[in-house]
Order: C-alpha cells, then structure tokens, then sequence
C-alpha cells in the first residue's frame, strides 16, 4: 500500500497527516498526525460534499479532503 501524505500549518507548526486506513462502509478515516514532535493516531469521521469526502481537523475543524492527499515514496 502507498503511502499517502497531507501538510498542514496551523500559523504555529506543521501538521503531516498520513492516511492509515479509509472505511467508506463506516465513513471513518484513520489517520496518523504528526506535530510539535509527537504523534498521534486518529479516527476522523468521513463527511461529503461536492469535492467528495472530507474530514474535519483541529479545533477550527479545518475541512481537509481525502483527495488531497498526495502519495509519498
């Protein structure tokens, strides 16, 4: 499996999320986020709208969508 990437910077630190697992059955993205020197790993519930499934992130519930996840050797 590829392993798929999304960057984010929040005005403080840089956020890289990489998808671990997506159930469209359940709608849950398993995601593990890495910032300020620690990680974490996650379950997100999925969410669509006209750009496709999205999940919201942090506590501005930043809409970041699966399809801009980019794949990374």
């Amino acid at each position: 499996m590829s392993n798929y990437e999304y960057n984010y910077f929040d005005g403080e630190y840089f956020h890289t999320l990489n998808l671990v697992g997506l159930n469209q059955d359940s709608m849950v993205a398993t995601v593990a986020v890495t910032y300020a020197g620690g990680i974490s790993v996650k379950d997100f519930d999925l969410l669509q709208d006209e750009s496709g499934l999205y999940f919201e992130y942090g506590p501005l519930l930043v809409i970041i969508h699966i399809e801009d996840f980019e794949i990374v050797e």
